[in-house]
């Protein structure tokens, strides 16, 4: 792959990640259903960790997880980037090792990235005495439902770019 290849690959994806941002804060964070909205970060980490390579897609969630770091509260400090570079720590493996990449590689690597995510997350909560654990688990899994079904529409957003640009 040429250079200049790799550079409109990722400023693609970086393009589209800004666009489900803009989903995310203008759309989804309007939408409340059992007292949670959907979150789409995680599920955007998890679909592209499922089909780049894994030293790339690590780069790419760790910057993102920096930029989500920068733009909204969490709990610690780099809170975002240690979780989504774990997940695609976690997508890399699966989709190298256990199956093939795809939407349904995309969907349990998105489905891994939102738990680890929701469960780190209650965890912390839990520790400085916030909110109970079980009582995080529940939200957890509440967001969870509400986000996976978001994993088709990223999916097929992110599937031209990966096979406009995949290496030969």
């Amino acid at each position: 792959m040429k250079q200049g290849d790799l550079f409109y690959r990722w400023l693609f994806y970086a393009l589209a990640a800004a666009v489900l941002m803009a989903v995310q804060s203008l759309a989804l964070n309007g939408l409340r259903l059992w007292g949670v909205h959907p979150f789409l970060p995680p599920v955007l980490v998890g679909a592209v960790s499922a089909c780049e390579d894994r030293q790339e897609s690590l780069c790419a969630a760790a910057i993102f997880g920096l930029a989500c770091d920068l733009l909204m509260i969490a709990v610690i400090p780099c809170f975002y980037t240690l979780t989504f570079a774990s997940a695609a720590l976690l997508a890399g493996l699966i989709a190298r090792r256990l199956m093939m990449p795809g939407l349904l590689c995309s969907t349990v690597s998105a489905l891994l990235a939102l738990l680890l995510h929701g469960v780190l997350y209650a965890l912390f909560l839990s520790y400085s005495h916030i909110v109970t654990f079980p009582a995080a688990a529940g939200l957890i899994g509440k967001e969870i439902l509400l986000s996976l079904p978001l994993i088709l529409p990223v999916y097929l957003l992110l599937r031209p770019i990966h096979l406009r640009f995949r290496a030969e």
